[in-house]
């Protein structure tokens, strides 16, 4: 979707790396999904996996730092949204966002990865630069006009 079907790209936002901050990411979210008419269930998906990503960027890549950064950047197109999560923590193995792993419910951790997937239907992970960049995406079927209409 880059540069290609975007019609709303709203201005980055960075927050600083800590639990307490993550809020302000799912608000942001919910305010750019609200601008746009994203379908309910489409909104949700994407807050969940949303924050499920910044909570595993705090604990794992920045692993305790307290002096790190997430930018999110949030673009929306016709039926389609796509979240960039940035950061400048530790990289993510090879391959780990993509692999499907048994867990058990019992855990009270380790199904953050799994959430993620089942939340998006595009995942991209890489890093450039000492800069990890997760890309994900959404599609959902936008509202009919006369949908948008009415709700107003």
């Amino acid at each position: 979707m880059p540069g290609r079907h975007s019609v709303n790209d709203h201005p980055p936002l960075k927050i600083p790396a800590r639990l307490e901050a993550v809020a302000q990411l799912a608000d942001y979210l919910r305010a750019s999904c609200a601008d746009a008419a994203v379908a309910p269930q489409a909104a949700i998906d994407l807050e969940l996996a949303l924050v499920e990503a910044a909570n595993n960027i705090i604990l794992h890549g920045y692993a305790g730092r307290s002096d790190g950064t997430i930018g999110l950047l949030v673009r929306q197109g016709e039926g389609v949204v796509e979240l960039e999560l940035t950061d400048f923590g530790l990289p993510m193995d090879d391959g780990q966002i993509m692999m499907c792993r048994p867990f058990s419910l019992d855990d009270e951790s380790g199904r953050g990865i799994q959430i993620i997937q089942s939340c998006i239907d595009l995942i991209d992970y890489r890093r450039d630069a000492g800069v990890n960049c997760l890309a994900m995406t959404k599609f959902f079927d936008p509202p009919a006009p006369t949908d948008i209409l009415s709700a107003g």
